[in-house]
């Protein structure tokens, strides 16, 4: 089971104020939240293009073109 921050300095609690552990901590916690937001948008995005399609609208985009803005997404322009 991973560990919290308090568990991994529960034996030298000191480190935490120190500027660079602080940094790091800060750092860590900017990447984190910015990963997270990348992978929430690039799932809306999937989920509005399939929701969108034939597959679950009547006349909606076509599953091949679908297929290939999904693929946009995920590859860049690289389609296969």
């Amino acid at each position: 089971m991973a560990k919290n921050i308090n568990e991994i300095f529960a034996t030298n609690k000191q480190l935490l104020d120190t500027p660079e552990v602080k940094e790091l901590v800060a750092q860590f916690k900017e990447q984190f939240n910015l990963m997270k937001i990348t992978k929430a948008q690039y799932w809306q995005a999937v989920t509005d293009i399939t929701m969108n399609s034939e597959l679950f609208v009547i006349n909606g985009t076509p599953c091949k073109d679908a297929i290939e803005e999904i693929n946009k997404i995920s590859f860049g322009k690289f389609i296969i």
